[in-house]
């Protein structure tokens, strides 16, 4: 097998703006974005770096087979690599370069031959990045992105992951989410909006369970901080030695894990299925991101 890491977008000034870049047509494992940029006065959190992604696609002919905001990719990538993604120059220096990445991954684990995005023609894959200009507290911003083809591959299935803005229900309590059918699903991550802050324990979504054709099936009854509290499983779960370091992402997300021996094992199966539904209890009335992972099967 070979593999071909190069770059599609090369030091590209950071501006405010939707632009579209064409992918190679071989196989893809995954995409590595990096914004580079200097600290303005004082060392920036990660919550304020995120803002300058606002949005990543990738679309074949209309179709889309990857989006999410920055801090849905941010987490997924904690989910699936078991690591944050990489962030250098963590100093409180005026001026000191700093850069972050985010991997667009097309499979569950990267450089597999088998779960990969397949072969395309010229002009039929596209990504779109929705970026923000630097400025307030990261300037000199640029941006670069490389592609890390596997040539050889013939892959049997890819990783399809999309976000959608589950708005407010108008009431707390229940609220009946209709999940995709067709493909296995390998994990729905929710983010939520309000979270534990001082005199406030009450959790945007209190618990959640899995109703497939109306049967109850592998969550049937999970609160939210038990699902927060096995992460444990997942990645790294400190979030610094001191309160100016801040809060790091994935904070608010929990994850509704169909694959936690990472092995297809305990996959949520939706082919044939009449109706597959996440049913949140909302402790607030209010909207929710939730990020789909589904495996496609080629």
């Amino acid at each position: 097998m070979r593999f071909n890491h190069s770059s599609i977008v090369k030091d590209r000034t950071s501006a405010t703006e939707d632009f579209p870049i064409d992918l190679p047509t071989r196989p893809i494992s995954h995409l590595v974005v990096t914004l580079d940029g200097q600290n303005i006065t004082d060392e920036n959190t990660l919550a304020e770096l995120l803002v300058f992604i606002n949005s990543i696609t990738v679309e074949n002919l209309g179709t889309t087979i990857y989006s999410m905001e920055s801090e849905d990719t941010y987490a997924q990538d904690c989910y699936l690599f078991g690591n944050r993604p990489v962030l250098t120059g963590k100093h409180g220096e005026d001026d000191l370069n700093r850069s972050l990445s985010l991997i667009i991954p097309f499979g569950r684990k990267l450089y597999d031959e088998n779960e990969c995005l397949p072969a395309f023609k010229k002009g039929e894959l596209t990504l779109h990045l929705d970026m923000t200009v630097l400025g307030t507290t990261w300037d000199e911003g640029i941006l670069n992105v490389n592609c890390v083809e596997l040539p050889d591959a013939n892959p049997q299935r890819y990783l399809k992951s999309i976000v959608n803005t589950i708005t407010a229900p108008g009431q707390t309590g229940d609220n009946k989410i209709e999940l995709p059918l067709g493909n296995d699903i390998v994990a729905v991550a929710l983010r939520m909006t309000s979270f534990y802050a001082a005199a406030a324990s009450t959790l945007g979504i209190e618990s959640i369970k899995i109703l497939v054709d109306e049967s109850e099936q592998m969550f049937s009854f999970a609160k939210s901080q038990c699902l927060i509290g096995q992460n444990i499983n997942l990645f790294d779960t400190q979030h610094g030695a001191i309160l100016a370091q801040g809060m790091i992402q994935p904070e608010k997300t929990m994850f509704v894990d169909f694959d936690p021996t990472k092995d297809g094992k305990y996959l949520l199966k939706t082919a044939g299925k009449s109706s597959v539904k996440l049913i949140l209890n909302m402790g607030v009335d209010e909207a929710t991101q939730m990020c789909t992972y589904e495996l496609v099967k080629i």
